[in-house]
């Protein structure tokens, strides 16, 4: 029996991903090996192109009677908490994209998922616990999430001059995921936006099935780098609260002790000392001493002087093979899931 045939072009359905704010050539690289344009010419192998399109990008499309392809850009059930100076849907690539890349790290990820007591200092007590650590960090927090079940991913592979979010958590059939998207190996500067996200999920703020982005934390992000405030709702607020709660210890602001550091090393040394004393992670108090006193460029030269012996993205990249079995997935949605998040083959 005879293939059916498509008006359906190889211009007119890049065209249209195009408009949308995917350029070809980003989504060619998404593509399988296997995949041929000469595919479009059949009703099977255009209904495999829109399957590829919804597993690797999140889009739901259709192809119009006219072979024109219909993309559905929205993101079902997405909430966005962002600047004042865009507009929601400058993120719903990045929101289509991170519900694509939780459906398949979840799948693969062999740890079920049971959340922990919605209690930031019972959090707090089971991260030290487990890490031997006298303060909640980066590689602690990220731990905590895993054995729980609650894959932390990280979303590099974006098209050019696409908005980018700091942090964004999915809820896919029940399995809540926690996606970063701030590009910098500092731990400090990920851990209050790991806690931040995981906060939106333990305090009931991801809907079933729903997206939650963060486009920016005003916490982690210089002030001169981000041109306006993110708005803050009761979610934020909540999640602020219950994030600084889990990495301060209940100390209500122990940047007080700090007083203002005259240099970047003397900088380092105060949070060092008020660290220990109050069991808190230095770096994190360099970036509240930073948003406090609008001192970024202090705080990342102080930030320089606390060691990280292992980068935050190559950190994502450990935890993400030690706890999912890639090979559960088909060998090109391995190299996908790995590409898409900026780690190698």
């Amino acid at each position: 029996m005879r293939e059916a045939t498509t008006p359906i072009t190889v211009k007119s359905a890049f065209d249209s991903l195009k408009a949308a704010g995917y350029p070809r050539p980003y989504v060619e690289k998404l593509l399988p090996d296997w995949w041929d344009n000469s595919l479009f010419k059949t009703s099977a192998g255009a209904f495999q192109f829109a399957m590829i399109l919804k597993q690797r990008l999140g889009l739901n499309v259709q192809f119009g009677q006219d072979g024109a392809l219909e993309i559905q850009m929205a993101a079902p059930q997405a909430r966005y908490k962002r600047r004042s100076d865009t507009h929601e849907e400058e993120l719903n690539i990045a929101a289509s994209l991170g519900i694509a890349l939780a459906r398949l790290a979840i799948f693969c990820t062999s740890i079920p998922y049971e959340p922990p007591q919605a209690d930031p200092l019972a959090i707090r007590a089971l991260v030290l616990s487990e890490s031997k650590k006298t303060f909640v960090d980066f590689e602690g927090l990220l731990d905590l999430c895993w054995s729980c079940g609650i894959p932390v991913l990280f979303l590099k592979g974006m098209p050019k001059n696409t908005k980018r979010m700091t942090g964004m958590t999915v809820n896919v059939d029940g399995r809540p995921a926690i996606i970063l998207g701030f590009n910098t190996a500092q731990h400090s500067r990920q851990l209050f936006v790991l806690a931040h996200e995981l906060a939106h999920i333990l305090c009931g703020h991801l809907e079933d099935n729903g997206v939650l982005i963060d486009e920016d934390i005003s916490g982690v992000t210089d002030t001169l780098l981000g041109s306006q405030v993110v708005r803050k709702d009761g979610e934020e607020r909540e999640a602020d609260a219950f994030a600084l709660a889990l990495l301060r210890n209940g100390h209500p602001n122990p940047v007080r002790e700090m007083g203002r550091p005259d240099s970047a090393a003397t900088l380092a040394s105060s949070a060092m000392s008020v660290g220990r004393a109050h069991a808190i992670d230095p770096g994190h108090l360099i970036l509240s001493y930073a948003k406090e006193h609008d001192d970024w460029a202090r705080a990342n030269q102080a930030l320089n002087f606390m060691p990280n012996p292992i980068g935050a993205i190559e950190l994502l990249e450990k935890k993400f093979r030690a706890n999912t079995v890639l090979e559960s997935l088909s060998e090109e949605n391995q190299e996908h899931v790995l590409f898409i998040q900026g780690f190698g083959g």
